[in-house]
């Protein structure tokens, strides 16, 4: 790949049987519906990030497909922040830099994490009407699961959604990083996203497992659950006093029916629509029901 130049800082047929998960064939077209009106005229404005660097070739194949749908804003941070979910950086002021290579303007990078590119993006180059969508991607490596919750390509999404934008998590598994047709792929779900906004505080994640267009067994529509490997650490030798350890992937054999997991790991394309709100309705109704009076001299109520 080309250096990037930094400028001084600045500003498918396999169907599951699951009633809950629906799977829609590769190369068959969905049952026709009447599409909503036309959405408001003027600009679409996309703004893309990624928590792999501006630099990643997912991000800027993902870019070049969505400039046919709107007008995109490219801003991401300057290296490798996978495994950010959302944080931020505090304390300290926030470097903007303008990409370049061979005179082609290539966006901005922020010397932070995936969601301050996103944050910054939001106050240095927010468009008259704000962003209509925020995407991130495409991810080197797949955010099916449990994952999500560690993945800075959902985090940066998340922070869009903290902005009441409607954003989307794309990622491609496997090892054979090839960003075209999941690209292709974005811009015609962001077509038809454009038609029917999610509402704001949703993240829809994809992800694309390691298969050619060809290969890939469908499109499934599943809740995010379980994970295709287990994440944790092992020690190793230590050194001197201080004790080492270092990250461990393991597969993992059994994956949630009707998962997005579970649907990612049968060579399928998955969509699991997530929430900015973390709320757990049924625990808030069961907490309603509790005595809890705040005077510690009080014994609670039976």
């Amino acid at each position: 790949m080309p250096t990037l130049h930094l400028a001084p800082p600045s500003l498918s047929v396999a169907l599951t049987a699951s009633a809950s998960l629906l799977a829609v064939a590769a190369g068959c077209a969905a049952p026709a519906t009447e599409a909503p009106g036309d959405p408001a005229e003027g600009p679409y404005h996309i703004l893309v990030t990624n928590d792999d660097g501006i630099a990643s070739p997912g991000i800027q194949e993902l870019a070049d497909a969505l400039r046919g749908i709107g007008e995109v804003t490219l801003v991401a941070p300057c290296g490798q922040r996978s495994g950010a979910s959302m944080s931020v950086t505090l304390g300290q002021g926030k470097r903007l830099r303008h990409i370049s290579e061979e005179d082609r303007d290539r966006g901005h990078c922020v010397e932070g994490t995936p969601a301050d590119a996103v944050m910054l993006a939001m106050e240095a180059f927010n468009p008259e009407g704000g962003f209509d969508l925020v995407v991130s991607g495409i991810n080197a490596g797949a955010n099916v699961g449990d994952l999500g919750h560690m993945s800075g390509t959902v985090g940066a999404a998340m922070a869009g959604a903290y902005y009441g934008v409607p954003s989307v998590a794309a990622s491609l598994g496997g090892d054979r990083m090839d960003f075209s047709y999941p690209a292709a792929f974005m811009a015609r779900f962001v077509e038809e996203l454009r038609q029917r906004p999610p509402d704001p505080g949703v993240v829809l994640s994809v992800n694309f497992p390691a298969a050619s267009e060809e290969e890939i067994n469908g499109v499934a529509i599943g809740r995010m659950g379980g994970s295709y490997i287990h994440f944790g650490y092992e020690e190793v030798d230590p050194e001197g006093d201080v004790r080492v350890f270092r990250p461990r992937f393991d597969p993992a054999e059994t994956h949630p029916a009707d998962s997005d997991t579970e649907a990612y790991m049968a060579g399928m394309i998955t969509i699991a629509p997530l929430r900015f709100d973390w709320t757990d309705e049924d625990m808030l109704r069961q907490l309603g029901t509790w005595a809890l009076g705040h005077r510690l001299s009080e014994p609670p109520e039976s």
